[in-house]
């Protein structure tokens, strides 16, 4: 179970890393760290753009993961138990929606690009 809570707080550590890397630009379109969508990769403008707009949920994600460690460690098992699944839930869900947010910010940079 230790391996696990520490794999958790590794995932969500690289999450939080990346997340702020991608958005700051430091870290381009590349084939293995990023969110790689057909939308955010169509150019570097709209890699930034969209990193950008899911950072926070990129965050909150990482955070669920390495909450979801933390709990895996410190609490009775019981408790682990029930609030593991729903922590690991709730992380999956955060990615998804930083996925969707940046694809709708990527596309609305894009449309903005081609309007002009």
């Amino acid at each position: 179970m230790l391996f696990s809570a520490l794999m958790l707080i590794a995932s969500g550590s690289v999450i939080s890393v990346v997340a702020e890397l991608t958005s700051r630009g430091v870290v381009g379109p590349n084939g293995g760290a990023g969110i790689r969508i057909a939308s955010v990769m169509r150019s570097e403008s709209t890699w930034k753009v969209g990193h950008r707009a899911a950072r926070a949920w990129l965050h909150a994600a990482a955070a669920a993961l390495v909450g979801s460690g933390l709990l895996s460690i410190l609490a009775p098992q019981r408790v682990v138990d029930s609030w593991l699944p729903i922590g690991l839930a709730v992380a999956f869900c955060f990615l998804i929606v930083s996925a969707i947010v940046a694809s709708r910010a990527a596309r609305r940079s894009e449309a903005s690009i081609l309007d002009d």
